[in-house]
C-alpha cells in the first residue's frame, strides 16, 4: 500500500495519504478543519494547496464532519463483517434473539394490560350499578299541601277550646287460659316384614404356621467357644439350649420329676464343638443323654441309671 506524506500549509500537522488519491481531491484538515486540495504537478507529484473556503456555518461543517467520519466508520466495519462470516453469523444470531425477546415481552405486556382494562371496566360498571340502585331506592315526594293538625283547624272554626271530658280506662280483660294437652307417650311399632339384622363377627387372622427345624441338622451347627465360668441349675442350661436349637426337648417321666436334678449346678467350658457335643457334656454332668425321634429331642437317664419300669412321656 502507497502512504504518502503531506503538511497542512495551515496548522503544519503532518497527513498521511493512503491508496493512490486523485487530482483536485478536497478534504478537511482533522486538525483545523480548513479545506484542503490535492493537487498534481506537471512531472506526475502530488502536492497539498489551500483553497479558500465557502462561508459555511461552523456548526454545519462541523455536523458534517462528524457525519463523514460516521459514514468512514460504518464502512469500515461493514468490510470487517464481511470478510468475517463467523461475526457476521453472530451478529445476525443476536439479533434474531433480541427480536425474539421484544416480542416476548409485548406478548406479556398485552395480556396484562387487556386484564387491567377488564377490571377497570366492571369496578366502572357496578359503581354506576349502585349508583342507580341508591337513587331508585329513595322515593319521588311529590308536592303536596301543608298540612294542618286537625286539632288546630277545629281551634280555628270553633274558637276557644272546650274542657275535655274525662276517658273511663278500659276494663283489663284476663288473658285466655292455656289449655295443656296431655302428653302422649309414643311407642316405635317393629314391622313385621322386616328380616332381624345379624351382625357379621370379625374374621380374625389365622395365625402364621410355625417353620419346622430339622433337629439333626441343627444340631450340627458348629460353635467356636462356649465358656459357663459361673455355676448354673440344670433348668437354666436346658432353656438356653433348647433356645439355641429352636425346639423345645421333651423329658422321661424320671427326669422331668426329679426337681433336684434339675437344680444340679452345671459350670464348664468349651472350644471348637457342635451343639450336639455341647448338649451331650451338659447331660454328662449329670448321667443323662438324649435321643432324636420323629424329630424331636428326648432326654432320659443313662442305661445305667435307667430302671425298666420308668416311661417316656411326649
Amino acid at each position: 500500500m502507497d502512504i504518502t506524506t503531506f503538511q497542512c500549509p495551515h496548522c503544519q500537522a503532518m497527513l498521511r495519504m493512503r491508496r493512490q488519491q486523485l487530482a483536485d481531491t478536497r478534504f478537511p484538515c482533522p486538525d483545523c478543519d480548513q479545506p484542503l486540495q490535492v493537487t498534481q504537478t506537471t512531472e506526475g507529484e502530488f502536492s497539498i494547496s489551500a483553497i479558500s473556503a465557502t462561508p459555511t456555518r461552523k456548526d454545519h461543517s462541523h455536523l458534517l464532519r462528524r457525519a463523514r467520519v460516521l459514514g468512514d466508520l460504518l464502512h469500515r466495519y461493514g468490510r470487517f463483517l464481511i470478510t468475517s462470516p463467523v461475526l457476521m453469523s453472530w451478529l445476525v444470531a443476536g439479533t434474531g434473539a433480541f427480536l425474539i425477546l421484544l416480542l416476548i415481552l409485548f406478548d406479556q405486556s398485552s395480556p396484562s394490560q387487556s386484564s387491567s382494562n377488564e377490571t377497570v371496566t366492571k369496578v366502572i360498571e357496578a359503581s354506576e350499578t349502585t349508583l342507580k340502585k341508591s337513587v331508585n331506592m329513595e322515593p319521588s315526594k311529590p308536592d303536596q299541601p301543608e298540612h294542618v293538625p286537625p286539632a288546630l283547624a277545629t281551634l280555628k272554626q270553633n274558637g276557644p277550646p272546650q274542657p275535655e271530658t274525662p276517658v273511663r280506662p278500659e276494663p283489663i280483660k284476663p288473658a285466655p287460659l292455656v289449655v295443656q294437652e296431655e302428653f302422649q307417650e309414643l311407642i316405635a311399632a317393629k314391622p313385621e316384614d322386616t328380616p332381624p339384622l345379624n351382625a357379621r363377627k370379625p374374621q380374625l387372622a389365622q395365625p402364621l404356621p410355625a417353620l419346622e427345624i430339622d433337629v439333626n441338622v441343627a444340631l450340627q451347627i458348629p460353635i467356636v467357644e462356649f465358656r459357663q465360668p459361673t455355676e448354673v441349675p440344670l433348668k437354666q442350661m436346658i432353656s438356653q439350649l433348647e433356645e439355641m436349637l429352636g425346639t423345645e426337648f421333651q423329658f422321661a417321666e424320671n427326669v422331668k420329676n426329679d426337681k433336684r436334678l434339675m437344680e444340679t449346678p452345671i459350670s464348664f467350658s468349651l472350644k471348637k464343638t457342635t451343639l450336639s457335643d455341647l448338649l451331650k457334656r451338659v447331660l454328662s454332668e449329670v448321667a443323662l443323654t438324649f435321643s432324636v425321634k420323629s424329630n424331636k429331642i428326648y432326654i432320659q437317664k443313662t442305661e445305667a441309671s435307667f430302671k425298666p419300669d420308668q416311661s417316656v412321656r411326649n
